[in-house]
C-alpha cells in the first residue's frame, strides 16, 4: 500500500501536501511454481477455490495459401514455406502496449504480403504450399512459437516440421536506414552443408525479388552474427530449418522505444494532416505505409519464388491503401469504418476510439487477435453467396467443407445511402491456434525449457486522498500533547500525595441494641 505524493505546491495553509494511499493487493507470490501450487491445492481440495495466478496465453493467428484439411496432418512429402512474424508487444505498465515498431508494423506488412501473393493467378498451383503464422507472446520467451512446435511435434497440427522448407521472418522492418533491409541467419546450423545450401538458396531469393524494388535494398549480415530475438530460434531448437530473420538493423535496434509505452505511432513516422476528418485519415496514405508496402512486395515475391513459382511475380505487388488502413487501425484509432466492415457483429465492441493494445494477457483471444484473424480473413479470402444461417453450420450446404475452410459472417460495408451495412460471408483459411506455454500442459511450471510466465489475480484496485500536516504543526501537536500529559502526571501525582485529606474514609457504623 504505497504512499504518494501528488503536490508539491502546498494545497493549504499548514498543510505539508496532498498525498494518496493506493491499495493494490496482489494474491500470487514468490513465484510461478510457488502460485501455480497454490492454485491448483486450492481447486483440488476447496468448493470455492481462489486462484491466485494464471499463466499468459492467447491464440496464434495462421492461414495457408492453398487449402489443406485441418483434421488430419500433411504428408511428408508435402512442403510449405512459413512466414512467420509477432503479435504481441509489453510495456512497464499492464495492457499498455502500442507495439508500433515491436510488432505491429511487421505484422502489418505480412498481412499486405499475404494480400499481394493470394491475387496471383496461378497460386492453386504452386508446387509448395505457403503458411502465414502470427505468434502470440513472443515477447514472454515465444510462447506462441513454442507451443506451434510442441504441437507439431505431437502431431497435433496439420503441418509438421518436417514439411517445412523454408522459414522467413519478418521482426521490426518500420525505420530503415538508407532503404536497408538486413537479413539474419543462424551460423549454428548453417555448419551442415545441406541447411547452408538452402539458406543462400532464401538469401538469394530474398536479394532477387529485391532487385525489382528500388526502394528496398537487401544485405547481409556478418556470417559468424547470432540470430536477433526471433520466433525462428525456437523452431531451430527442434530441427534445423533454413530459415532468415528480415529486420531493418543489422546489429542493434534502430528502435528507441522497444517494448515501451512509447512505442506508438509517432515512434515510426505516422502522422495525418490536422485539417483531415478520421475518415480521411483512414484513407490516407502515409510515407511509412508506402515504405512497409515496397517490403511487403518484396516478402510476397520471394514467398511466390520459393513456392516455386516462376512466371507472375513482377507482378505480385502490395497494396499501400490496405497497409494504411491497418496502420491507421491498429495504432491510431480501432473504431474506423473499415475495421467495422471486416468483424463479426458480435465483436464491435472490441474496437474502440484509441489505439488496439498487443499485451497478451490471460483473457483470451484478445481484441488484437480477433481483428488480426478478421482482417487476414477479409484479405486473403473469397466473398461467398451463403445465407447467414449457411455461414455459421456451413456442413449442411453441397461443396463447402469446414475442415478446408473457416468461414465468417461479417458486417460489411454501408450500402449506398450509409444508413445500413451489408453483411456477407468470407470463407478463407484464417485460424486460431492455441498459444498456451507447454509447461503448464506438462505441469512442469518450474520447466527451463518452456515459458513459464503467469499473472497475479489481484483485489479491487483503491485509493484514498488526503492531506498531512506541515512540519510546524506536527511539532506544535507533538508539544501540546507532550505537555498534556506532563501536566497530568503532575496533577495525579497531588492528588495521590493529598489523599487522606481530599478524601475522607467513612465512620464506623456504631453497635445497634436490639
Amino acid at each position: 500500500m504505497p504512499l504518494i505524493r501528488l503536490a508539491a505546491i502546498l494545497p493549504l495553509v499548514g498543510t505539508q501536501g496532498l498525498f494518496m494511499q493506493l491499495f493494490s493487493h496482489m494474491h500470487a507470490v514468490i513465484s510461478t511454481v510457488t502460485c501455480m501450487r497454490r492454485s491448483s491445492i486450492q481447486s483440488t481440495f476447496s468448493i470455492n477455490p481462489e486462484i491466485v495466478c494464471d499463466p499468459l496465453s492467447d491464440y496464434n493467428v495462421w492461414s495457408m495459401l492453398k487449402p489443406i484439411n485441418t483434421s488430419g496432418t500433411l504428408e511428408p512429402d508435402e512442403k510449405v514455406v512459413v512466414a512467420a512474424t509477432q503479435l504481441d508487444s509489453r510495456s512497464f505498465f499492464w495492457n499498455v502496449a502500442p507495439g508500433a515498431e515491436s510488432a505491429v508494423a511487421s505484422f502489418v506488412t505480412q498481412l499486405a504480403a499475404a494480400e499481394a501473393l493470394h491475387k496471383a493467378p496461378d497460386v492453386t498451383t504452386l508446387p509448395h504450399n505457403v503458411m502465414f503464422v502470427f505468434f502470440q507472446g513472443e515477447t514472454f520467451d515465444y510462447i506462441g512459437s513454442s507451443r506451434m512446435v510442441y504441437d507439431m511435434e505431437k502431431g497435433k497440427f496439420p503441418v509438421q516440421l518436417e514439411n517445412i522448407d523454408s522459414f522467413v521472418e519478418l521482426r521490426q522492418v518500420a525505420l530503415r536506414n538508407s532503404l536497408e533491409l538486413w537479413m539474419h541467419t543462424d551460423p549454428v546450423s548453417q555448419k551442415n552443408e545441406s541447411v547452408w545450401n538452402k539458406v543462400e538458396h532464401l538469401r538469394t531469393t530474398l536479394e532477387k525479388s529485391g532487385a525489382g524494388v528500388p526502394a528496398v535494398v537487401l544485405r547481409r549480415v556478418n556470417q559468424s552474427q547470432p540470430l536477433p530475438p526471433s520466433s525462428l530460434q525456437r523452431f531451430l531448437r527442434a530441427r534445423n530449418i533454413s530459415g532468415v530473420v528480415l529486420a531493418d538493423h543489422a546489429t542493434s535496434f534502430h528502435n528507441r522505444y522497444y517494448q515501451s509505452i512509447y512505442d506508438t505511432a509517432e515512434n515510426i513516422n505516422v502522422s495525418y494532416p490536422e485539417w483531415q476528418s478520421p475518415e480521411e485519415d483512414l484513407n490516407f496514405v502515409t510515407d511509412t505505409a508506402k515504405a512497409l508496402a515496397d517490403v511487403a512486395t518484396v516478402l510476397g515475391r520471394a514467398l511466390y519464388q520459393l513456392a516455386g513459382g516462376t512466371n507472375y511475380s513482377d507482378t505480385i505487388l502490395a497494396d499501400p491503401q490496405t497497409v494504411t488502413r491497418l496502420l491507421y487501425g491498429f495504432l491510431v484509432r480501432a473504431n474506423n469504418s473499415w475495421f467495422q466492415s471486416i468483424l463479426r457483429q458480435d465483436l464491435r465492441s472490441y474496437l474502440g476510439d484509441g489505439p488496439l493494445q498487443h499485451y497478451i494477457a490471460v483473457s483470451s483471444p484478445t481484441n488484437a487477435t480477433y481483428v488480426v484473424q478478421c482482417a487476414l480473413a477479409n484479405l486473403t479470402g473469397k466473398v461467398t453467396d451463403l445465407t447467414r444461417e449457411q455461414c455459421q453450420d456451413p456442413s449442411k450446404v453441397p461443396n463447402e467443407n469446414k475442415d478446408l475452410y473457416e468461414y465468417t459472417w461479417v458486417q460489411g460495408p454501408l450500402n449506398s445511402n450509409e444508413t445500413d451495412r451489408l453483411p456477407r460471408c468470407v470463407r478463407s483459411t484464417a485460424r486460431l491456434a492455441r498459444a498456451l506455454s507447454p509447461a503448464f500442459e506438462l505441469g512442469q511450471w518450474g520447466s527451463t525449457e518452456y515459458s513459464t510466465w503467469t499473472e497475479s489475480r489481484w483485489k479491487d484496485i483503491r485509493a484514498r486522498i488526503f492531506l498531512i500536516a506541515s512540519k510546524e504543526l506536527e511539532f506544535i501537536t507533538l508539544t501540546v500533547g507532550f505537555g498534556v500529559l506532563v501536566f497530568s502526571l503532575i496533577i495525579t501525582y497531588c492528588i495521590n500525595a493529598k489523599a487522606d485529606v481530599l478524601f475522607i474514609a467513612p465512620r464506623e457504623p456504631g453497635a445497634v441494641s436490639f
